[in-house]
Protein backbone atom coordinates (compact mmCIF):
# COMPACT_ATOMS: atom_id res chain seq x y z
CA UNK A 1 0.00 0.00 0.00
CA UNK A 2 1.40 3.49 -0.88
CA UNK A 3 0.36 4.83 2.54
CA UNK A 4 2.30 2.09 4.31
CA UNK A 5 5.43 2.83 2.26
CA UNK A 6 5.18 6.51 3.15
CA UNK A 7 4.92 5.63 6.84
CA UNK A 8 7.95 3.31 6.57
CA UNK A 9 10.00 5.99 4.82
CA UNK A 10 8.99 8.57 7.44
CA UNK A 11 9.89 6.15 10.22
CA UNK A 12 13.37 5.62 8.74
CA UNK A 13 13.80 9.37 8.30
CA UNK A 14 13.15 9.99 11.99
CA UNK A 15 15.15 6.97 13.13
CA UNK A 16 18.01 7.92 15.50
CA UNK A 17 21.39 8.25 13.79
CA UNK A 18 22.89 5.54 16.00
CA UNK A 19 20.17 3.13 14.88
CA UNK A 20 20.78 4.01 11.23
CA UNK A 21 24.52 3.42 11.70
CA UNK A 22 23.79 0.06 13.33
CA UNK A 23 21.69 -0.97 10.32
CA UNK A 24 24.60 -0.18 7.98
CA UNK A 25 27.01 -2.10 10.20
CA UNK A 26 24.69 -5.11 10.19
CA UNK A 27 24.58 -5.03 6.39
CA UNK A 28 28.37 -4.79 6.19
CA UNK A 29 28.73 -7.69 8.64
CA UNK A 30 27.38 -10.01 5.96
CA UNK A 31 29.98 -8.95 3.38
CA UNK A 32 32.96 -11.35 3.12
CA UNK A 33 36.08 -9.33 2.35
CA UNK A 34 39.48 -10.78 1.53
CA UNK A 35 42.67 -8.75 1.80
CA UNK A 36 45.92 -10.00 0.28
CA UNK A 37 49.25 -8.20 0.46
CA UNK A 38 50.53 -7.23 -2.97
CA UNK A 39 53.75 -9.16 -2.28
CA UNK A 40 51.69 -12.38 -2.26
CA UNK A 41 50.37 -11.80 -5.77
CA UNK A 42 50.88 -14.96 -7.88
CA UNK A 43 53.61 -16.33 -5.59
CA UNK A 44 51.71 -19.62 -5.46
CA UNK A 45 50.47 -19.73 -9.02
CA UNK A 46 48.46 -22.15 -11.14
CA UNK A 47 50.00 -22.55 -14.58
CA UNK A 48 49.35 -24.81 -17.61
CA UNK A 49 51.30 -28.07 -17.60
CA UNK A 50 53.03 -27.08 -20.85
CA UNK A 51 54.69 -24.16 -19.02
CA UNK A 52 56.67 -26.29 -16.61
CA UNK A 53 59.97 -26.00 -18.49
CA UNK A 54 59.80 -22.19 -18.58
CA UNK A 55 58.83 -22.08 -14.92
CA UNK A 56 61.73 -24.39 -14.02
CA UNK A 57 64.09 -21.87 -15.62
CA UNK A 58 62.62 -19.02 -13.60
CA UNK A 59 62.74 -20.98 -10.36
CA UNK A 60 66.45 -21.55 -10.96
CA UNK A 61 66.89 -17.82 -11.65
CA UNK A 62 65.18 -17.06 -8.35
CA UNK A 63 67.50 -19.44 -6.46
CA UNK A 64 70.56 -17.89 -8.10
CA UNK A 65 69.30 -14.36 -7.40
CA UNK A 66 68.65 -15.23 -3.75
CA UNK A 67 72.14 -16.69 -3.31
CA UNK A 68 73.75 -13.61 -4.87
CA UNK A 69 71.81 -11.10 -2.78
CA UNK A 70 71.49 -12.91 0.56
CA UNK A 71 73.09 -11.28 3.61
CA UNK A 72 72.97 -11.92 7.34
CA UNK A 73 70.33 -9.22 7.64
CA UNK A 74 68.18 -10.27 4.69
CA UNK A 75 68.55 -9.46 0.98
CA UNK A 76 70.12 -6.56 -0.87
CA UNK A 77 67.64 -6.56 -3.74
CA UNK A 78 64.14 -7.70 -4.68
CA UNK A 79 63.43 -10.25 -7.41
CA UNK A 80 60.57 -9.35 -9.76
CA UNK A 81 58.49 -12.35 -10.83
CA UNK A 82 58.12 -12.65 -14.62
CA UNK A 83 54.34 -12.98 -14.28
CA UNK A 84 52.10 -13.31 -17.34
CA UNK A 85 48.77 -11.51 -16.71
CA UNK A 86 47.08 -13.98 -19.08
CA UNK A 87 48.84 -17.14 -17.95
CA UNK A 88 45.72 -19.31 -18.22
CA UNK A 89 43.94 -17.57 -21.10
CA UNK A 90 44.88 -20.30 -23.58
CA UNK A 91 43.06 -22.96 -21.52
CA UNK A 92 39.72 -21.15 -21.89
CA UNK A 93 38.48 -21.94 -18.37
CA UNK A 94 35.09 -20.34 -17.61
CA UNK A 95 34.95 -18.77 -14.17
CA UNK A 96 31.40 -20.11 -13.78
CA UNK A 97 32.66 -23.67 -14.30
CA UNK A 98 35.11 -23.34 -11.42
CA UNK A 99 32.48 -21.70 -9.23
CA UNK A 100 30.06 -24.58 -9.80
CA UNK A 101 32.72 -27.24 -9.21
CA UNK A 102 33.81 -25.85 -5.82
CA UNK A 103 30.52 -24.34 -4.65
CA UNK A 104 29.86 -27.08 -2.07
CA UNK A 105 33.05 -26.45 -0.09
CA UNK A 106 34.58 -23.10 -1.11
CA UNK A 107 32.45 -20.09 -0.27
CA UNK A 108 33.04 -17.01 -2.44
CA UNK A 109 34.21 -13.68 -1.08
CA UNK A 110 32.08 -10.64 -1.89
CA UNK A 111 35.04 -8.29 -2.13
CA UNK A 112 38.77 -8.66 -2.77
CA UNK A 113 41.20 -5.93 -1.69
CA UNK A 114 44.96 -5.64 -2.04
CA UNK A 115 47.55 -3.16 -0.89
CA UNK A 116 50.51 -2.70 1.43
CA UNK A 117 51.39 -0.94 4.65
CA UNK A 118 48.64 0.26 6.96
CA UNK A 119 46.86 2.65 4.65
CA UNK A 120 47.10 1.82 0.93
CA UNK A 121 44.14 -0.32 -0.21
CA UNK A 122 42.56 -0.90 -3.62
CA UNK A 123 39.62 -3.08 -4.58
CA UNK A 124 40.25 -5.77 -7.23
CA UNK A 125 37.15 -5.70 -9.40
CA UNK A 126 38.35 -8.47 -11.72
CA UNK A 127 39.43 -10.97 -9.05
CA UNK A 128 37.14 -13.56 -7.47
CA UNK A 129 38.25 -15.40 -4.34
CA UNK A 130 36.99 -18.62 -2.74
CA UNK A 131 37.79 -20.35 0.52
CA UNK A 132 36.79 -21.05 4.13
CA UNK A 133 39.22 -18.50 5.59
CA UNK A 134 42.04 -16.13 4.66
CA UNK A 135 44.68 -18.82 5.10
CA UNK A 136 43.33 -21.16 2.40
CA UNK A 137 42.11 -19.25 -0.64
CA UNK A 138 41.83 -19.65 -4.40
CA UNK A 139 41.96 -16.38 -6.36
CA UNK A 140 40.88 -16.13 -10.00
CA UNK A 141 41.56 -13.14 -12.21
CA UNK A 142 39.05 -12.98 -15.04
CA UNK A 143 37.90 -11.09 -18.12
CA UNK A 144 34.54 -11.55 -19.83
CA UNK A 145 33.80 -14.62 -17.75
CA UNK A 146 37.08 -16.44 -18.55
CA UNK A 147 39.90 -17.06 -16.08
CA UNK A 148 43.17 -15.48 -17.21
CA UNK A 149 45.21 -16.03 -14.08
CA UNK A 150 44.84 -17.94 -10.82
CA UNK A 151 46.84 -18.35 -7.65
CA UNK A 152 46.45 -19.32 -4.01
CA UNK A 153 47.07 -18.15 -0.49
CA UNK A 154 48.09 -21.08 1.70
CA UNK A 155 49.07 -21.33 5.33
CA UNK A 156 48.13 -24.87 6.30
CA UNK A 157 48.32 -25.40 10.04
CA UNK A 158 46.02 -28.36 10.63
CA UNK A 159 44.53 -31.45 9.01
CA UNK A 160 41.26 -29.70 8.15
CA UNK A 161 43.03 -27.08 6.06
CA UNK A 162 45.16 -29.83 4.52
CA UNK A 163 42.09 -31.81 3.42
CA UNK A 164 40.35 -28.70 2.08
CA UNK A 165 43.35 -27.80 -0.06
CA UNK A 166 43.70 -31.38 -1.29
CA UNK A 167 40.02 -31.41 -2.31
CA UNK A 168 40.35 -28.07 -4.09
CA UNK A 169 43.44 -29.08 -6.07
CA UNK A 170 41.87 -32.44 -6.96
CA UNK A 171 38.77 -30.62 -8.24
CA UNK A 172 40.82 -28.17 -10.31
CA UNK A 173 42.77 -31.08 -11.80
CA UNK A 174 39.50 -32.36 -13.23
CA UNK A 175 38.85 -29.03 -14.95
CA UNK A 176 42.15 -28.32 -16.70
CA UNK A 177 45.78 -29.58 -16.95
CA UNK A 178 47.33 -27.44 -14.23
CA UNK A 179 50.51 -27.19 -12.20
CA UNK A 180 50.93 -25.44 -8.86
CA UNK A 181 54.13 -23.39 -9.00
CA UNK A 182 55.45 -22.30 -5.60
CA UNK A 183 57.95 -19.48 -6.10
CA UNK A 184 58.82 -19.34 -2.40
CA UNK A 185 59.72 -23.01 -2.07
CA UNK A 186 61.00 -23.31 -5.64
CA UNK A 187 58.88 -26.33 -6.58
CA UNK A 188 56.19 -27.32 -9.08
CA UNK A 189 53.46 -29.93 -8.57
CA UNK A 190 51.12 -31.34 -11.22
CA UNK A 191 47.60 -31.34 -9.82
CA UNK A 192 46.78 -34.67 -11.47
CA UNK A 193 49.54 -36.36 -9.44
CA UNK A 194 47.82 -36.88 -6.09
CA UNK A 195 50.88 -38.46 -4.48
CA UNK A 196 53.00 -35.45 -5.41
CA UNK A 197 50.29 -33.06 -4.20
CA UNK A 198 50.06 -34.84 -0.85
CA UNK A 199 53.84 -34.76 -0.54
CA UNK A 200 53.83 -31.02 -1.19
CA UNK A 201 51.06 -30.33 1.33
CA UNK A 202 52.82 -32.53 3.91
CA UNK A 203 55.59 -29.94 3.81
CA UNK A 204 53.29 -27.38 5.42
CA UNK A 205 52.37 -29.67 8.30
CA UNK A 206 55.99 -30.80 8.78
CA UNK A 207 57.11 -27.17 8.81
CA UNK A 208 54.66 -26.37 11.62
CA UNK A 209 55.77 -29.42 13.64
CA UNK A 210 59.43 -28.42 13.33
CA UNK A 211 58.60 -24.86 14.37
Amino acid sequence: MPHDKEQEAESQLHQPKDAQKEDVQNENAHIRTLFFHEDDYAMLELIPTNRQDQMAVELEQIRTFADEHRTEGGYTDLYVHQSDPKELAGLRIPLAKVERAIASFAAPYDQVITGYGSSYRVECQNIRAFGPNEETVLLCEHEQGMIHKAWMLLNIEDREQYEWTLKLLHTLAGIAPLVLADLMWGVQVELCNEEAVRGYLDGYLNEDEEA
